[in-house]
């Protein structure tokens, strides 16, 4: 090895962030004595420790804190190395007890000299007697200019209002880039200073509007904003010019002290580019008011409420999906000009539910019932991207025919079939037959795909070869004029094989590529990555 191969192996670590096992083999250069040949024999020549610091720290950068610790046993070479990694990774998962965890995490950053820090991250369950010690740590993270800070605490039971209240120091700092905060608390005395952030996460957490917004305007570059089962909040109002990402991932009403049955959360957000709305949504309801500039939505959550049994479920549920459909209604109204669209399990269900009674008419480009109350509904006319999470069951086609047919120059096409997923189908096993729709399947589906270039159908349960899965393909092969590729990937369980699996796979590819096509360079290809 040579000094002017350092770099280049320096440079191949950095653009590697996921590395697990790393092997470098060092000519010497050199002619080799006996002795030495008879160690390298012997495996004795420990050629890692001629490495520069600089490539050894990367090294040890990759590995949990705790580990990089206990690299310095190896030799004297090693016994100090860890002390100037600048990632700092502390996991309570690696420990027994939280006493051992905090006593240890202590004595590292004890040791600890190096004067930047990359990373510092710490995980484990929060219990208040702790807090300040955790406010020592924080401490020492922004007084090493930490880029990245990562505070990922969860309750010792189940959540509470006992969360870590962060230090008002940590809310005026120039240097964190990215910021997750899990049960934490978040009360500034005054306005936010965050010049730096660009990435923001926030979990089990209560968050008021008032700071929600102090966020926003103390956050200049923030460019993502991540939500995950917070609460307080009832309307997000996104003012900021930099924000483009936003992820409401879930919102836990029973933390809330604002009593209502039903809570309403209104999204208002005219410059976000991505929206991601995600969970549960118990006893809430979601409207999106303004998002003019969105180009790419994921809608995946699920706004049932649980009852005590399956018979109260399905009451309910005959009431409840009205409500339920004009929310997905008024939703996929609201995000109609995007172009990357992905519809989760539950909305694809409720989006069948509505089209299940009432098919859309060959003459018409929507759907005019009073009972579905889809007036003047627009069509996807800008998506050019559509991704359905199915689990394939024969009451998920009607909603599967809707999403296309509205979806004119649409030109890739994602189906993504879930293990087991058994989503709120109690009403829909009771009020809809597999009949109905197969007698109305020409009506359903009698239109022409004139753009659809690429299907990709991953499956990570056990329903390939189900007939509702068959029909679809059969019906993509026939109707996509300019299909170009179909790549199907079976479930990774189908990787290691069994007799009977290959028997399957055969039957079920045979089957797949005797249906007719109407491109003439639509290939079909089975994936087994």
């Amino acid at each position: 090895m040579k000094r002017w191969d350092l770099p280049v192996i320096e440079s191949m670590l950095q653009s590697s962030p996921y590395v697990v096992t790393l092997v470098i083999d060092i000519i010497s250069g050199h002619i080799e004595s006996d002795t030495e040949l008879e160690k390298k024999k012997k495996g004795q020549i420990d050629r890692i420790s001629t490495l520069p610091d600089s490539i050894l720290l990367r090294i040890l950068s990759f590995l949990p804190t705790k580990d990089a610790v206990e690299t310095g046993v190896l030799s004297k070479r090693w016994a100090y190395l860890w002390t100037s990694v600048p990632y700092l990774l502390f996991d309570f998962n690696h420990f027994e007890c939280t006493d051992d965890f905090a006593s240890a995490v202590d004595h590292t950053l004890l040791l600890h000299r190096a004067s930047k820090l990359t990373n510092f991250s710490v995980r484990f369950k929060y219990k208040k007697d702790l807090k300040p010690r955790v406010d020592l740590w924080v401490r020492f993270a922004t007084a090493a200019k930490v880029d990245q800070l990562s505070l990922d605490f969860s309750p010792p039971c189940y959540i509470d209002l006992d969360g870590y209240q962060l230090p008002q120091h940590l809310y005026a700092n120039e240097f964190i880039s990215e910021l997750n905060l899990s049960y934490c608390k978040i009360f500034p005395n005054g306005l936010l200073h965050w010049s730096s952030l660009k990435h923001l996460c926030i979990g089990q957490s209560p968050l008021h509007e008032d700071v929600i917004r102090k966020v926003l305007m103390g956050s200049p570059r923030l460019e993502s904003l991540e939500l995950h089962d917070c609460w307080e909040f009832n309307r997000l109002d996104i003012v900021s010019e930099s924000l483009k990402k936003l992820v409401i991932d879930g919102y836990l009403m029973g933390m809330s002290k604002r009593y209502a049955p039903v809570l309403e959360l209104e999204i208002v957000a005219p410059k976000i580019h991505s929206l991601e709305i995600l969970g549960n949504f118990y006893y809430t309801t979601c409207r999106i008011k303004d998002v003019s500039a969105l180009v790419e939505v994921k809608l995946d959550f699920d706004m049932r409420r649980r009852y005590h049994s399956e018979e109260d479920n399905y009451i309910k549920e005959v009431y409840g999906y009205k409500e339920y459909r004009g929310i997905v209604r008024d939703i996929l109204q609201s995000v109609h000009h995007v172009k990357k669209l992905t519809v989760g399990n539950w909305c694809l269900m409720v989006v069948s539910l509505i089209i299940a009674k009432h098919p859309p008419s060959l003459q018409k480009k929507c759907i005019c019932t009073t009972e579905t109350n889809m007036e003047n509904w627009n069509l996807l006319t800008k998506c050019q991207c559509l991704t359905m999470e199915t689990n394939m069951e024969n009451w998920n086609l009607p909603g599967i025919a809707f999403l296309l047919q509205s979806s004119p120059y649409l030109e890739t096409l994602n189906f993504h079939i879930p293990p087991f997923c058994r989503i709120g189908t109690e009403y829909l096993r009771w009020s809809y037959h597999a009949g109905n729709h197969w007698e109305l399947k020409d009506t359903y589906f009698k239109f022409l795909l004139l753009c659809l270039k690429s299907v990709k159908i991953q499956s990570y349960g056990g329903l390939m070869g189900k007939k509702e899965l068959n029909f679809v393909v059969q019906f993509l092969l026939k109707n996509a004029k300019v299909l170009e590729k179909m790549v199907i990937t079976p479930p990774r369980a189908w990787q290691n094989p069994t007799h009977d699996m290959l028997r399957g796979s055969l039957q079920m590819a045979q089957k797949l590529l005797s249906f007719p096509r109407s491109s003439p360079h639509a290939v079909v290809i089975f994936s087994y990555l």
